[in-house]
């Protein structure tokens, strides 16, 4: 199985620790192009992988079949392939393989100097899906995510006024999930108090997938520290807003200087 495997070097590196970008549901490692550039600036080597069937990586023939655990299996090689221990920076469904990685769910792991939960799957999802007042606006049909209806998707991951041009090019890139992720998220959990890894949680305000309550309450599970960017959108690399993650992320991961376990 080949995954895509992108990596921006910087041009003058600050920071020891290489990033390690890992995108949601629907996306592929396309949704970091413009947040690489970024980390990079800021002195980062920076890669992102597309989960198989995403992206430019391989799609298997039975790729409907595929797993939380094969999806996992990806994040396992990707972090063998790192000389030096990585911060895995895992957005939505990303976030939550990061957190099965990080708690044991996925078995033995490589090590990794840290990770950035990037408006995550809550700790806790059927909690959380049980107790949320859904607000009017995030109320939608799971047909039309099914179909990437471009009404639907926008009102998901993205801010109101954002260019349909814009909004087209990011669904052309969009795949559907296979059954399997969505049923084994619901019973296939982390478990927090088995966590050893620094962490960050970044939550979005407008956020009208996981919100920002969820966020805090998976900040506080693993103890971690939690930043709120107010304004922005679930498709928080995606969004205007991103610097002001961004600053944070730099601010967490530069603090590891020697990452050599």
């Amino acid at each position: 199985m080949q995954l895509e495997h992108v990596v921006v070097e910087p041009t003058h590196r600050r920071y020891a620790a290489p990033l390690l970008c890992l995108h949601g549901a629907w996306h592929g490692a396309w949704c970091w192009q413009r947040a690489m550039t970024d980390l990079a600036e800021r002195g980062f080597e920076v890669h992102a992988i597309s989960l198989r069937g995403h992206g430019a990586s391989d799609r298997a023939p039975n790729h409907r079949r595929s797993s939380t655990r094969d999806y996992g299996q990806d994040l396992i090689t990707a972090v063998r392939g790192f000389a030096v221990p990585p911060v895995i920076i895992g957005h939505s469904t990303g976030g939550y393989l990061t957190q099965l990685y990080l708690t044991g769910v996925l078995g033995e792991v490589p090590p990794v100097a840290g990770a950035v939960l990037v408006c995550s799957s809550p700790v806790n999802i059927l909690r959380y899906f049980i107790l949320r007042r859904t607000p009017p606006e995030a109320r939608v049909d799971p047909r039309a995510m099914l179909r990437l209806e471009p009404a639907t998707m926008q009102r998901l991951f993205f801010r109101p006024d954002l260019p349909p041009e814009q909004l087209a090019h990011y669904l052309s890139q969009m795949v559907t999930e296979p059954p399997l992720i969505a049923l084994q998220s619901m019973v296939l959990r982390p478990r927090p108090t088995a966590n050893r890894t620094p962490m960050l949680v970044l939550a979005a305000g407008r956020d009208m997938v996981f919100d920002a309550e969820a966020q805090a309450v998976t900040a506080a599970a693993y103890g971690a520290e939690l930043v709120l960017v107010p304004s922005a959108a679930h498709d928080l690399m995606l969004d205007p807003e991103w610097p002001v993650a961004a600053a944070a992320i730099e601010r967490f991961a530069g603090r590891f200087v020697d990452c050599r376990l």
